[in-house]
């Protein structure tokens, strides 16, 4: 999440970082096209979306920071289906993604720099009250040095594939996103990037893994203090080069993305300024 009360305090940091700077992105040209249907309005309780998991019934989602620990499963229309209460606390809940027996819920939402230590939560989808901390802290993180919305050490995006829990870094500073690997043996854990992602065109929000075409697919924006938002979805080949990126120049403050059993991608974004919270699927289109 955005804190937009922030951005008055903070316009010289801003326009210091050619990652937040107001000028429309460079896009290269895509292999394949994408096809958005119809945006979906979410419901109001939504309004906070941000991490965001493709079932093969429903969709699954949640809010962030000051918001209630719930899961909410939602049809494919945007229609919520049923709510889960988690007994945790959400300090900044920013992704969601699952494995067949569990779900992985992070609460690693650092925007501002002052967190070090960070919670993934694994939780057992036969018993919601079976859960496990998973607590991590990242190599190289000094809060007390951190510039809110100006470091590397904040993350948005988290997926579970292959049999391995990966997290995506939100890097405002440099703009090279870092990859990390959580050990679901080791608690606590420091991480340490394996793999970095460069020439994406603004930062990553959401990702997930899509297995039928062996890539992760990943959203994201550029923004600037007066609340413009160059927002993004691409592809990212299994050694984190960027193989495709389409801008989506209608959308703000996309926050989650998913893949469903057809190959389609889905997208949510928080609401924003006049915009709802809202739903879409992107198809994929061979040129």
């Amino acid at each position: 999440m955005l804190n937009n009360s922030f951005f008055p305090v903070a316009v010289a940091t801003f326009f210091s970082l050619s990652l937040l700077s107001g000028c429309a992105a460079s896009y290269p040209e895509a292999k394949t096209e994408i096809s958005l249907g119809e945006l979906t309005v979410l419901p109001d309780v939504l309004e906070e979306t941000s991490g965001l998991f493709c079932s093969a019934s429903s969709i699954v989602s949640l809010n962030d920071s000051g918001n209630k620990p719930e899961l909410f499963h939602l049809s494919y229309e945007g229609k919520i289906l049923k709510t889960d209460r988690l007994a945790l606390d959400n300090i900044d809940w920013e992704a969601i993604t699952a494995s067949p027996s569990h779900w992985y819920v992070a609460d690693v939402g650092n925007n501002k720099g002052g967190r070090e230590s960070l919670n993934i939560y694994k939780v057992d989808k036969a018993n919601l009250n079976d859960i496990t901390v998973l607590t991590v802290t990242y190599e190289g993180n000094d809060p007390s040095s951190n510039m809110p919305y100006a470091h590397d050490f904040d993350s948005e995006a988290m997926v579970y594939a292959n049999g391995k829990l990966l997290l995506f870094s939100k890097s405002w500073r440099t703009g090279v996103a870092k990859v990390y690997e959580v050990n679901e043996s080791a608690e606590p854990q420091k991480l340490k990037a394996f793999a970095q992602i460069e020439g994406l065109p603004g930062v990553i929000t959401g990702v997930d893994y899509d297995a039928a075409r062996n890539l992760y697919v990943v959203v994201g924006y550029k923004s600037d203090p007066f609340g413009n938002f160059d927002t993004f979805i691409a592809q990212v080949d299994t050694s984190f080069v960027p193989i495709n990126i389409w801008p989506l120049p209608v959308y703000k403050q996309v926050e989650g993305v998913c893949v469903d059993d057809n190959g389609s991608y889905w997208f949510t974004e928080e609401a924003t300024g006049h915009r709802k919270a809202s739903l879409t699927e992107a198809k994929i289109v061979q040129k």
